[in-house]
């Protein structure tokens, strides 16, 4: 049921009323508009030698309710943000604590109604990392971010009237996507970009009516295709408070990095796979174009169910349960479903863990020992579908080389975790980054 008062936005058009009024009208800051002016370059700008130009471009300025205003300028947003401030920071007077208080930051809803791939996205985030955000919004210089990656952002099945999956009704699940056709390995089913976004670093620094006004705004402010979108999404239902934007962000959403930090991303199409401990897909994600990529882990075929999984895939069977709660359902997926697999499962990932304990202790490591626990622990990770974890077991194997002294080594694993970071997190992935970081010490 949608509340009434997404129902009365979503039809009117209209803003919030008085309660959600921009923060500047009871809580004005000192920041003027010269010094919005001093931002001239890009923080996230991609240059590349198919790019130069964007040596040259220049960011458009933080934006938030404040500026919109006193410049009548809110590019590259199509609307005026509104925003509120941070909740009040408490404090025990005392004479010896001189310390200011840190200010309070705002949390705004901005809105483009065409971005660089064509679709309509809102973001619940601060102006700064808004601002960081627009040259992304507005050209991430995608034909240089596909020449470092190796391939095109598009799925293997193009144009998209070739998709080679359905969605369908699910007994006892709702909505899901099934196979048609027979799905090789590593082929890429999906490539889809957010329609909505949702700060969660350090998000109880505001009032959680304030949090969910702006997401309401935020549903309302895009355009009739993505609100759509949004408003099929799976719903938990038991929110009384009756706050569909917020149901559907908590049932739905992906765990990505924006400028840097944590946010919720909705991907709707994506969002209709099912869980499963043991997937059959991964999800790949480019924090420089907000792209989310669905590929198949192993080769499915037609009638199959694609599935993700919603957990850390090296979790035990009982955390998994517990943190499956959140999404509202009890996992019935195939290796839940058989208790001695599941027991099998448990007995594989502790032992996975057993050796990577081993492997802080490098004391009481031997080369030959080494390999042993390292083939050991290879077979397990297969074994257990853990395949899009190998990448940071190579570079965690190569760590522990290096400590033993054996740099030969360390610079293999750390290469091969490298190529299999790249392939299951991405090219421009943070893990990747880690493991591109690592092989700098052989330079």
């Amino acid at each position: 049921m949608i509340s009434p008062l997404l129902l009365s936005l979503l039809l009117s058009g209209s803003p919030l009323g008085a309660s959600s009024s921009p923060s500047s009208s009871s809580n004005p800051t000192n920041t003027t508009v010269e010094h919005y002016q001093k931002q001239k370059q890009c923080i996230n700008n991609s240059p590349g030698p198919l790019l130069s130009h964007l040596f040259q471009r220049t960011c458009p300025l933080l934006v938030d309710d404040e500026t919109s205003i006193l410049t009548g300028v809110w590019a590259p947003w199509s609307i005026p943000p509104t925003c509120f401030l941070s909740k009040p920071i408490k404090r025990k007077k005392s004479p010896q604590n001189k310390t200011p208080l840190p200010p309070r930051r705002k949390l705004c809803t901005f809105t483009i109604h065409s971005h660089w791939a064509g679709g309509g996205l809102s973001i619940l985030t601060t102006p700064q990392h808004a601002a960081n955000l627009a040259s992304i919004i507005l050209d991430p210089g995608v034909p240089y971010l596909e020449s470092l990656r190796g391939s095109p952002f598009r799925p293997a099945f193009f144009p998209p009237s070739r998709k080679p999956f359905e969605i369908r009704h699910v007994e006892g699940k709702g909505l899901g996507v099934f196979a048609t056709v027979p799905i090789k390995r590593d082929t890429v089913l999906m490539v889809n970009t957010p329609v909505l976004l949702q700060l969660m670093d350090g998000a109880r620094e505001w009032e959680v009516k304030d949090v969910f006004k702006l997401l309401h705004r935020a549903g309302n402010q895009l355009p009739k295709k993505e609100q759509v979108e949004m408003l099929q999404c799976a719903k938990k239902g038991t929110d009384r408070r009756n706050y569909i934007v917020n149901d559907i962000m908590e049932t739905n959403t992906f765990d990505v990095s924006v400028d840097g930090v944590s946010h919720s991303g909705l991907y709707p199409e994506i969002a209709r796979i099912n869980h499963a401990c043991k997937p059959n897909c991964f999800t790949r994600y480019s924090p420089n174009t907000l792209l989310m990529e669905v590929v198949a882990y192993k080769d499915i075929a037609p009638g199959e169910e694609l599935s993700l999984s919603y957990a850390p895939l090296n979790i035990l069977s009982k955390d998994r349960k517990e943190l499956l709660k959140f999404w509202g359902f009890e996992c019935t997926c195939a290796l839940c479903r058989d208790a001695e697999a599941t027991k099998v499962s448990d007995r594989q990932r502790n032992r996975i863990q057993r050796i990577l304990e081993q492997f802080d202790n490098t004391k009481n490591l031997t080369v030959e020992k080494m390999a042993t626990l390292t083939k050991e622990v290879e077979d397990l990770v297969l074994k257990e579908g853990m395949a899009g974890q190998i990448g940071d077991l190579y570079n965690i194997i190569g760590h522990t080389y290096l400590l033993m002294g054996e740099k030969k080594l360390a610079e293999e694993y750390g290469k091969l975790g490298v190529e299999k970071l790249r392939h299951y997190a991405g090219f421009d992935s943070e893990r990747t980054a880690l493991g591109l970081d690592f092989m700098k010490r052989f330079d």
